[in-house]
C-alpha cells in the first residue's frame, strides 16, 4: 500500500513565497535553516496573519435576522463550494480510479511507482498553472557563469560551488531563481508575466526569439553530490534533468494541509526525516525509505494533473546554496 505520513505538530510552516523581484525570501532560507540545524527544532512554526475582517451581505437595516437575499446569496455559495469540491471526485470516478488507496504520497511520480500505478490518468482538476508552478519553482536557487561579453554560460548549476569550478578566466558566477529561467530558457517555452530578469537572462532570451539563429541549448546541472547519489541509486537522467529525493512518512504542515517535501540533496531528506523521528519519540523506522525523482517528470505532472494533489508538493533546495544565492542577489 502507500506509504503513510507522519506531520510536523504545528498548524503552520513558513512556505517559499512569490518572486519578489530576484530576491530570495528570508522566510524560505530561514526555514531550511531551522530543517537542517542542530540548534533548531526540525521544523519552523510561524504565526499567520489574522484577520478581524467579515464579510456582510445582509440588505436589511433592522435586527430582525438575515434578509431572503442574503439567504438566498449564502445558498448559491454554499452549493457552488460542495459542487467544485466534489468535481476532482468525480473526475477520478469516470476514469475509473479507485481513491480509497491513495495517500498523498502518491502525488509524487517516483522511479519506484509501479508501471501502472495511475497510467493514464490526467485532472484538470489536479493540473497547476504555469503561474503556480512558477511560484514553486521560485524557492530553488541557480547560478549561472557570465563571460567579459556578459552572455551567458549554457549550463545553469544547482550549486554555487559547482558553478564557481568552472568559472574560468574573467568570468563570474552569478546567481537567480529557478523560475526565471526553467521555461523562457531551458524549456525554451516563453516568459509569463513575472518579475524582471537578470539582464543576462533578458539578453539571452532576445537571442533565443531572433529569428534564423540557431537556438542555444541550456541545460540544467545538478550538485555533483546530488548526481553521485543518483548514481548509487541507479537513477538514469536525461541531459538537462536534475534528482529529487523523497523520505516516506515525511510531511511537513502547511496553512492549505500537509505539503511533501522533494529535496534536491538527498542527505537533506535524511536530515529532516531523522528530526522527526526524534521528535516522534523514534517511533519511525531507523532508517528512512528514500525514493526518487526528477524535476522535469515533477512539472509534467503537474502541468497535466497526471497525480492527485500535485499542489502540494514543494521543493527544498540546500541551506548553503540558498543563503549564497541570496547574499548575491542582493
Amino acid at each position: 500500500g502507500a506509504p503513510t505520513l507522519a506531520f510536523a505538530p504545528s498548524s503552520s510552516i513558513i512556505h517559499p513565497k512569490k518572486s519578489f523581484f530576484n530576491t530570495l525570501s528570508k522566510n524560505v532560507v530561514n526555514k531550511r535553516l531551522s530543517l537542517l540545524s542542530d540548534e533548531s527544532p526540525w521544523y519552523h512554526t510561524c504565526e499567520q496573519p489574522s484577520s478581524s475582517t467579515k464579510l456582510q451581505m445582509s440588505f436589511n437595516d433592522d435586527d430582525d435576522g438575515p434578509s431572503i437575499i442574503t439567504t438566498v446569496v449564502g445558498v448559491i455559495f454554499v452549493l457552488l463550494f460542495v459542487g467544485s469540491s466534489l468535481l476532482p471526485i468525480f473526475d477520478m470516478a469516470q476514469q475509473g480510479r479507485d481513491m480509497t488507496d491513495l495517500s498523498i504520497a502518491d502525488s509524487v511520480v517516483t522511479r519506484q511507482d509501479a508501471p501502472e500505478k495511475l497510467k493514464g490518468f490526467e485532472s484538470k482538476y489536479d493540473s497547476l498553472s504555469r503561474a503556480a508552478i512558477q511560484e514553486k519553482l521560485n524557492a530553488i536557487a541557480v547560478f549561472y557563469t557570465v563571460d567579459e561579453s556578459g552572455i551567458l554560460g549554457s549550463n545553469i548549476y544547482l550549486s554555487y560551488a559547482d558553478a564557481l569550478s568552472t568559472a574560468t578566466g574573467s568570468s563570474t558566477v552569478k546567481a537567480t531563481t529557478l523560475d526565471q529561467v526553467m521555461y523562457p530558457l531551458i524549456l525554451k517555452r516563453g516568459r509569463m508575466r513575472m518579475a524582471p530578469p537578470p539582464k543576462e537572462v533578458s539578453q539571452a532570451e532576445e537571442v533565443l526569439r531572433e529569428e534564423g539563429s540557431e537556438p542555444k541549448t541550456y541545460q540544467l546541472i545538478p550538485s555533483s553530490k546530488a548526481q553521485n547519489d543518483a548514481n548509487a541509486l541507479g537513477l538514469s537522467l536525461p541531459s538537462g534533468d536534475i534528482p529529487l529525493y523523497i523520505a516516506d512518512k515525511l510531511a511537513f504542515a502547511g496553512p492549505k494541509g500537509p505539503q511533501v517535501p522533494l529535496f534536491l540533496e538527498k542527505a537533506d531528506a535524511i536530515t529532516s526525516y531523522n528530526r522527526l523521528r526524534e521528535a516522534s519519540g523514534k517511533k519511525l523506522p531507523e532508517q528512512p525509505n528514500i525514493r526518487t525523482a526528477t524535476l522535469l517528470d515533477q512539472l509534467s505532472s503537474m502541468e497535466k494533473g497526471t497525480r492527485p494533489g500535485v499542489s502540494q508538493l514543494v521543493f527544498y533546495g540546500a541551506v548553503e546554496d540558498l543563503l549564497k544565492a541570496s547574499e548575491m542577489i542582493q
